[in-house]
């Protein structure tokens, strides 16, 4: 099951991702992107992936293009050593933008700065939530 809590930073929206991103999960990352339109990037955190299978893969690759038709960068962060591994056996980590440790250090510190004058961010428990809305 593939848990979410957003963190929106005005035109950005991260997106921290946890548990396992597998056949199904796909269309609750798309719904939770396409609620916090409009975007100017989204950033997936998936530091804290347990499983990524093929169709989990697909997902990302079919949220990839939606982004781009919308008018949205799509960037990943903090990949696992599994993520990682997936996305250089299937010759597709060129395909994705990956933040480099500047980037992330920047969107940290923007998220810090917000959060003093903002509510907590929107926590999304599950999947099936974001499916059954």
């Amino acid at each position: 099951m593939l848990n979410l809590t957003i963190h929106n930073l005005g035109d950005t929206a991260v997106f921290h991702c946890a548990g396992r991103l597998t056949f199904g999960d796909g269309d609750a990352l798309q719904i939770a992107i396409s609620r916090q339109q409009p975007l100017r990037v989204a950033v997936l955190d998936l530091a804290e992936i347990s499983a990524m299978d093929a169709a989990g893969l697909g997902s990302l690759l079919s949220l990839r293009k939606w982004a781009s038709a919308a008018g949205t960068e799509l960037k990943l962060m903090n990949l696992t050593p599994k993520v990682e591994e997936l996305l250089d056996l299937t010759k597709l980590r060129p395909v994705f933008a990956v933040y480099r440790v500047q980037e992330m250090l920047d969107l940290l510190c923007r998220a810090v700065r917000q959060s003093r004058f903002e509510e907590a961010p929107v926590a999304i428990e599950s999947a099936e939530q974001l499916l059954t809305a």
